[in-house]
């Protein structure tokens, strides 16, 4: 044994000895008998933190569908070979067309993008209200969900909470107003 460990030997040795733990050459571990403790107050249940999902759709790849009605399409990989067998990646995406399509409930016309499916689908069910309206929220992304649930409210008589959209060359004339040399003079009067 190497000399530095006999001396750390030694030493534990002789605090066992100390203690009353070393006896016949062998070590003793001899607790001291007490009174058992009182078992310890039972502790509160745990509140399991739930995540709480949106009840949209949320997906990790190709996010790009839950901006719009893709009616399940999704993007694909694989390999595209030459013609001497070398293999090299590539993706194959949805067609994906930005159509305005005519809602009867809102009777306006909403810019979304969709794939051909989508719109085969929309003309089997009777237009895209009765679509959106048949489809499951889970299937849906944010804006299509809120689209759904603004037509479902219309049809049962409550008013329409989202106002309507100011045209785009008014947000250009206000925006363009406080660039002028007056125009910030008389918005901010503390100056």
């Amino acid at each position: 044994m190497h000399p530095t460990l006999q001396l750390f030997a030694k030493k534990i040795r002789e605090q066992h000895v100390k203690r009353g733990l070393f006896a016949s050459g062998r070590l003793k571990y001899l607790y001291p008998k007490s009174d058992p403790l009182p078992d310890p107050p039972p502790k509160p249940p745990k509140i399991k933190k739930v995540k709480k999902e949106p009840p949209w759709m949320v997906q990790q790849t190709y996010k790009q569908a839950l901006t719009g009605l893709y009616a399940g399409k999704h993007i694909q990989y694989g390999n595209q070979i030459s013609e001497f067998g070398n293999k090299s990646r590539r993706t194959w995406r949805p067609n994906v067309q930005k159509v305005k399509l005519y809602s009867e409930a809102l009777n306006d016309k909403i810019p979304i993008k969709v794939t051909p499916l989508a719109l085969k689908i929309m003309d089997r069910k009777g237009g895209l209200d009765k679509y959106l309206l048949s489809m499951r929220d889970k299937d849906l992304g944010e804006p299509m969900y809120k689209l759904k649930h603004r037509i479902a409210r219309i049809l049962k008589g409550e008013p329409d909470i989202e106002p309507s959209k100011e045209p785009k060359k008014e947000r250009r004339k206000r925006k363009y107003w406080l660039l002028q040399p007056g125009g910030m003079k008389n918005s901010d009067p503390g100056r």
